[in-house]
């Protein structure tokens, strides 16, 4: 197909997942719909990528994993283990500390999607000061990933580490300077938020982090078992038994509590994801912005092309495969590989197709150009910042 008519399916496919979505559209009909209108650029292939998608064992793992932590956080929610678990936290730490340590140690659960379990914590959490919900969304997204700026067991930093043949722990103290700085600034959009005045009286047995059970043996289970079988096989195993511990924690499980834990949309939703995902690299769209982007200035290029091909596959280890191939003749210092990192990942990190976007987007429901003057400016700051700081080590 003409690269022009692609590239402009491309763009209306985007377009059309954004409008429906900032009308308050279901995201799951938006995202299958986006995905068909790509399609009308490989008609012959449509089928074939929807059944490869629908057949795939990782991707209906993928669902049933984001199903269950779904039902987890409903659970939690609304037997009251969540707000228990808040009061906790508040006796603990300060009003600001406990809306960033929430989703910063929750954001350590390896598997798409895990923005979800930290969200109903956030939204306790910040509603008590009057916070928006574009605002809880920001705060949910951005403590759950800047971490993996410098997390060594994140997949994308070590398959960079390993292409580059840079020392893991060299990249991660190359990308330090930029952790503080998103940290820094996360810290300053939390910190303008009061303190409510008076803190509600927590539960007699509230310093024992009861309500954290049912999360940290789902995460320290799983990450034991990733260690023999794959993390999606050990997420399946996990979740079920955390699930287990807070509906006994729970006590009296009514019908309203299993109904509001199941959702078919947000099982759709995630499939769609993966079926577009999948369209777009059959397409090819990406090999022919590569070669357009290829021909401006390298730091202008990696940077540029790395945050297009993060946002447009929400994926950073796929986009990390496809990105190093294409300028490793180019990266000649750490600072250039940090520099892909960096922009493919906050990409990555705002796209509305990412699950974790579209995870909080679905529990917190802002208005979407409300979210996005939020979460865009400083994720595109943090681009230009480590351009002017990568582009010049």
């Amino acid at each position: 197909m003409n690269e022009a008519i692609l590239l402009a399916l491309l763009i209306f496919s985007f377009g059309v997942i954004i409008a429906m979505v900032a009308s308050k559209k279901n995201f799951a009909v938006a995202i299958l719909l986006g995905s068909l209108i790509l399609g009308l650029a490989i008609t012959d292939q449509v089928a074939h990528v929807f059944m490869e998608t629908a057949t795939d064992a990782s991707v209906l793992s993928l669902i049933a994993i984001v199903l269950m932590i779904k039902f987890l956080a409903t659970v939690m929610q609304e037997s009251g283990q969540i707000k228990n678990l808040i009061l906790t936290l508040q006796k603990k730490l300060s009003y600001s500390g406990v809306l960033i340590a929430i989703p910063s140690i929750l954001g350590l659960l390896p598997v798409p999607g895990g923005a979800l379990m930290s969200a109903p914590l956030v939204h306790e959490q910040g509603e008590q000061s009057g916070m928006k919900k574009g605002e809880m969304m920001f705060i949910n997204l951005w403590y759950r990933h800047i971490w993996f700026l410098i997390f060594p067991l994140s997949p994308p930093l070590v398959l960079i580490a390993d292409l580059s043949g840079i020392n893991l722990f060299a990249i991660i103290a190359m990308q330090i300077p930029l952790f503080a700085l998103a940290f820094f600034v996360g810290y300053l959009f939390v910190r303008k938020f009061p303190a409510p005045q008076k803190k509600e009286e927590g539960p007699q047995d509230a310093g024992n982090l009861q309500g954290l059970i049912p999360i940290l043996l789902t995460v320290l289970l799983a990450t034991a078992l990733s260690l023999f079988i794959s993390t999606y096989t050990a997420f399946m195993i996990a979740l079920p038994l955390g699930i287990v511990v807070a509906l006994l924690y729970a006590g009296n499980v009514n019908k309203d509590m299993i109904t509001k834990g199941v959702s078919v949309s947000l099982g759709v939703a995630i499939f769609g994801i993966m079926f577009f995902k999948n369209i777009i690299f059959a397409s090819g769209v990406t090999d022919i912005l590569s070669s357009h982007l290829t021909n401006l200035p390298l730091i202008v290029t990696i940077t540029s092309l790395s945050f297009i091909i993060g946002f447009l596959t929400a994926h950073n280890l796929a986009a990390i495969g496809i990105l190093y191939p294409i300028f490793s003749p180019f990266l000649t210092t750490p600072g250039l590989v940090s520099l892909l990192y960096i922009s493919s990942f906050m990409g990555y990190l705002i796209s509305p197709i990412h699950p974790c976007v579209v995870l909080s987007y679905e529990y917190f429901r802002p208005g979407f150009l409300e979210s996005y003057k939020i979460l865009a400016p400083p994720a595109i700051a943090m681009v230009i910042s480590a351009a002017l700081i990568y582009g010049l080590w």
